[in-house]
Formats: structure tokens, C-alpha cells, sequence
């Protein structure tokens, strides 16, 4: 008899996360500037951009890894905007390896700029920079998301008198979508997202599947701000 239900309490928690893993939820990461063409000396901000979220919960935390030529740009500062924690050297943001992790101070379903980073162009830049976030993941305490990066190419100009001509709307936001990942692999989607169709399951599956799912998700991005020890 305890063999029975042991074996009946183990399907309904398989249950429970399959159908967890039905409601995962979708979304667009992008990188946004103004323009993309600089003087030396010049100060410019890139924005990192949350969109068409389809989640019931909404985004809590996000990982990444910054890359820039540290030889052409100086990092000013990075701020986290609304709701988010701002990246901050020695506990958010390990500015040996680039790598970040932020959560925001409550659940998210609106689109919204997550941080903005400054940059200063360096006298010494090259003509044609990049920069990139990637090994992008987020959470919404359900499931993960993953995406491999979003970019902007930038332009540097010669000369520091002339000046630059006014900036012009950057529709080229070089926006990958993401989707879930269930299978640790990146996949692009380029139709619209959706809204998965949830599982219908019991109350009693629903909460085992909740706790499972919550600790996945609480170990994994433990594990992520853990950024000085890589």
C-alpha cells in the first residue's frame, strides 16, 4: 500500500510540473540607442528593453553578460529603471567577466526599459564598436528563458568640431525573441508569440507543481548571482 502511493504521489508531482511548464511564459529583450554615431568625448546611453511579455506571474530577474571594447569606451555608470535593481559593482555586476544579475523589486508584465547603461567614448576609440548583451536569461519563479544576445554596432567619428547631425528614431533594434527553454537550447521564434493553453489539473497538482517550480527557480538564480566565483 505505501508502495502504491508513493508511486501515485510521484506521478501527480510529474504531472504537476508538466503542466507548469505548459504556462511558461514568453517575451523580446532589446537593446535601444537614440543614434549610433559618436565623437570622441562624447557621452551616449544604451537602453536593455523588456517587451510583449506573455507570463500570468510576470518577470522577476534577469542574468546576462555585458561585452564592450574596454579599450574604446569607459562603463559611466549602469541604473536599473523602473523596478529593478541596478547593476552594481562586487554584488550585481562582475566587471572582470561582464556578467550580471539583477531582480526587480516585484513582479513585471508591462513593457519597460530593465537598466540603462552610460558609456564615454575614450580619445583613443576605434572607428566601429559593439556592443552586446548576452547569454541573456530571465524568470518569472516558473520556468526559464533564454536568449542568446541583443547588439548594437556604433559608429565613431573623426574629428571632435563638427557636430553631429540630429539623431534619427534606430529601428534596426537588432531584437532577438525569446521563447521557452526547456531543452538548455536556444530557439528563435519568429511568429508572433502566444499564450500557451494551461494544463487543466487539480488544486492539490497545481500547489505541488507551484513549490517544485519556485525552488528550481530559487536555486537557479542563487546560482547565477554567485558571479565572483567563475
Amino acid at each position: 500500500m505505501k508502495k502504491v502511493l508513493s508511486l501515485v504521489l510521484l506521478f501527480l508531482m510529474m504531472m504537476s510540473i508538466m503542466g507548469t511548464v505548459n504556462a511558461a511564459f514568453t517575451c523580446k529583450v532589446s537593446m535601444q540607442m537614440e543614434k549610433t554615431e559618436f565623437k570622441k568625448g562624447d557621452e551616449f546611453t544604451v537602453d536593455i528593453n523588456i517587451s510583449d511579455i506573455q507570463s500570468e506571474r510576470g518577470v522577476i530577474s534577469l542574468g546576462a553578460t555585458l561585452e564592450y571594447d574596454k579599450d574604446s569606451l569607459t562603463l559611466v555608470k549602469m541604473e536599473g529603471q523602473n523596478g529593478w535593481e541596478s547593476p552594481s559593482v562586487g554584488s550585481s555586476y562582475n566587471e572582470a567577466n561582464g556578467k550580471i544579475a539583477i531582480t526587480r523589486n516585484g513582479l513585471g508584465k508591462n513593457n519597460e526599459t530593465i537598466f540603462r547603461i552610460t558609456f564615454k567614448v575614450k580619445e583613443g576609440t576605434k572607428k566601429n564598436l559593439l556592443v552586446t548583451l548576452k547569454n541573456i536569461s530571465l524568470a518569472d519563479g516558473t520556468s526559464p528563458l533564454s536568449v542568446e544576445k541583443v547588439y548594437k554596432n556604433i559608429t565613431i567619428q573623426e574629428g571632435t568640431n563638427n557636430p553631429v547631425p540630429n539623431p534619427t528614431p534606430d529601428d534596426n533594434d537588432n531584437t532577438l525573441p525569446v521563447i521557452p527553454n526547456t531543452n538548455n537550447t536556444v530557439t528563435n521564434d519568429t511568429t508572433p508569440d502566444k499564450k500557451l493553453p494551461q494544463t487543466g489539473v487539480s488544486n492539490v497538482i497545481l500547489v505541488v507543481g507551484i513549490v517544485a517550480t519556485l525552488t528550481v527557480a530559487v536555486i537557479c538564480f542563487v546560482k547565477m548571482r554567485d558571479l565572483n566565483r567563475k
